[in-house]
Order: C-alpha cells, then structure tokens, then sequence
C-alpha cells in the first residue's frame, strides 16, 4: 500500500495522498514513520492523517477516529510453493502445529494468536524479516494483508513462495484522523465517496492490484 522503491516512495496510498492534495488544494508531505509510531505521531500533531493501509479495529478506534473505508481486505497466508500439498487448505492452516509468522502489532498478529491455537506465534518487525524466515524454513506460513500477499507473490520472478487467496479474517482500510478534527474527516469522507462514484477509486486500486484470482468449481462425476 505504500513503500520505497529505490529511494522513491510509492504504492496505492501514496497516489491516494497525492489525488487528496490536489482535490483538497492542500500541500502534501509525506512523512514514512515505523508501523508503531503512527498513532502517536497522529494524536501527538506531527502528523495530520494516517495513510498507511491501516485497518479498522476497536482497539485503533479508542486512540483515532477512522474515515469512512475505502477498500476491503483480509489477512492471508503465504506459504512455500513446495509445502503446497501440506499447507493448500484452508483446515491445513488452522491445524497447524508449526511455527507462524506475523509482524507485530498489526491484525495478522491478531488473527494468528486468537484463530491459531495450535501454532507457535512468531513475530518479526518488518514483512521482509518474515518472508526471510519462511524462505529459510523457520516458519511454516506468513499471515499479512491482502495486499501485501497479491505484491509479493504476483511478483513473476517469485519462485519460492506462494499466497494462499482466500481471506482469513474480514477488514477495512481507513484513513486516520485525530479524534477532534471532525470537519477534516467529512471532507475527507466526501472525497473517499467522490472517488468512488466517479471509479477514480478503482481506477488507482487496479494501478497497483493487478492480480486477479479466478477459482474454479470442480464438476462431479457422474
């Protein structure tokens, strides 16, 4: 949803921002902050709003206030294309007894301690820190975003891993805003709805999101 590529920011919330700015007349600067520092940069005034494919969740919602959402997503699993036969269900992930892993303080690592009782959590500061793991062998699966699943293993050099396309857990992507600054949040709730109806929205979601899933039903037979 936003990273740095040689040096350069980019990704679907940085063109958010950078349409925001232009809508709203308003100079844009980007300030790329560690996942944990986000909130309380927020609440603190360095910040003025949270862009960072944040999901809703109750605890979130007792520090900031989140816009209206503008995308939905889920935590999935990315395995190694070789554990594929072990691991390529769905009951296969929720059995486990193996180690997984997670970046910490996000809602994968909410969804592998609460949904994963057999597992052994390990958690890891960066999604790359992870990805080296499992590659590794020292993890069975990687829970993140779906996002972060369709980047990394869309990738057409990527031969070691492989995401698993089904949501483990329903979520919503949000700007976050400070609690009293709810004049600024209907603005940006106007142009998250705009967008929407225009198809501007989409139009950058399938800038960034390329992959497409395509499932199909097996026939019985007779």
């Amino acid at each position: 949803m936003a990273f740095t590529h040689d040096d350069t920011l980019m990704g679907v919330e940085v063109d958010l921002a950078r349409e925001l700015g232009r809508d709203l007349d308003r100079p844009v600067l980007f300030a790329p902050l560690p996942w944990e520092q986000l909130i309380p940069a927020l609440t603190q005034g360095r910040i003025d709003v949270i862009m960072s494919g944040m999901s809703i969740t109750t605890y979130r919602k007792q520090h900031i206030s989140f816009t209206d959402p503008y995308m939905q997503i889920g935590q999935m699993a990315i395995i190694r294309v070789e554990d594929v036969g072990r691991l390529g269900r769905p009951e296969a992930l929720y059995a486990t007894t193996g180690a997984v892993g997670f970046k910490k303080r996000t809602t994968g690592e909410l969804f592998v301690r609460a949904s994963l009782k057999g597992a052994t959590p390990r958690s890891f500061p960066e999604v790359d820190d992870g990805l080296r793991a499992l590659r590794a062998g020292e993890i069975d699966f990687f829970v993140h975003d779906a996002p972060t699943v369709w980047r990394v293993t869309a990738d057409p050099s990527e031969q070691e891993l492989i995401g698993l396309h089904w949501p483990l857990t329903q979520e919503y992507l949000a700007w976050g805003t400070r609690k009293s600054d709810a004049a600024f949040r209907q603005r940006l709730n106007a142009t998250i709805a705009e967008w929407q109806q225009s198809g501007r929205l989409q139009s950058i979601l399938n800038r960034w999101i390329t992959l497409r899933v395509q499932v199909q039903q097996e026939q019985a037979v007779p």
